[in-house]
């Protein structure tokens, strides 16, 4: 198992209630947006949510407006676990033997607003919703700090050094993650010939935003992670490298 694991984030999909000035489109997309995280896998990293790029020629509607965009919700606190070893040599083996020492998890949770529909001077309809996120409070957080009989004060100055550089890698998921989720575009938009064809492109706009923001941070977390060598190498983008040294 990695040395500190980063889970990939998740999102979960919120309800909608279409505007009940189109009640048709109402009834042929009653679960308009949830299923924003459908898709996830197989949308490309350079489309608009990290290049802003313009949705692909033929793909009606899927266009969105950036925005700079702000994380809600509160991060989870970072729980402790306590391993036991025989001795400060020990526990070095455990930490460099490549196990499980800890993870992150972060997960968010997107609210839409309620969608607008409008006619277009040319006639057609344009359907658009907003989108904010936040930490979700399933996000959780571990480390694990070892310990062993009779410590001296070096040995708990040196276990607290490492405790120290896990945490922040950890934290650092979070911080990678969030850079991701304020880059999304606010808005996202569809057009159609009508009011009911609208809403329905823009639910297909909705699980493309979902898949390319899941496939988004599913990189950057997988990228944190390799060029860290999950806390190890943590020197690499400014941090304390994660590992104990007997005194």
């Amino acid at each position: 198992m990695s040395l500190a694991r980063g889970e990939a984030a998740r999102e979960t999909a919120p309800e909608v209630a279409p505007p009940s000035a189109f009640s048709a489109a109402a009834e042929t997309a009653p679960a308009l947006l949830l299923s924003l995280q459908r898709t996830v896998g197989n949308a490309a990293v350079s489309r608009w949510v990290l290049a802003r790029q313009p949705a692909p020629a033929g793909a009606k509607g899927a266009a969105a407006v950036a925005k700079v965009g702000v994380v809600g919700g509160t991060r989870p606190t970072i729980t402790e676990t306590s391993k036991s070893f025989d001795d400060c040599n020990a526990a070095v083996a455990w930490v460099n033997s490549g196990t499980y020492i800890g993870e992150a998890e972060p997960i968010y949770a997107p609210t839409a607003s309620k969608p607008r529909v409008k006619k277009l001077a040319d006639g057609t309809y344009q359907a658009e919703v907003d989108f904010t996120w936040a930490v979700d409070a399933s996000s959780r957080a571990e480390v694990i700090v070892p310990t062993w009989p009779e410590m001296t004060k070096e040995d708990k100055a040196a276990v607290a050094k490492f405790k120290s550089a896990l945490r922040a890698h950890e934290v650092m998921h979070f911080d990678v993650t969030d850079k991701i989720i304020k880059a999304l575009p606010k808005t996202v938009k569809a057009t159609g010939s009508d009011g009911q064809d609208a809403m329905t492109n823009l639910q297909t706009a909705a699980d493309t935003y979902g898949a390319d923001a899941k496939t988004a941070i599913d990189t950057a977390t997988t990228d944190y992670d390799n060029t860290t060598g999950h806390g190890k190498t943590q020197d690499a983008v400014g941090g304390v490298n994660v590992e104990l040294n007997c005194p």
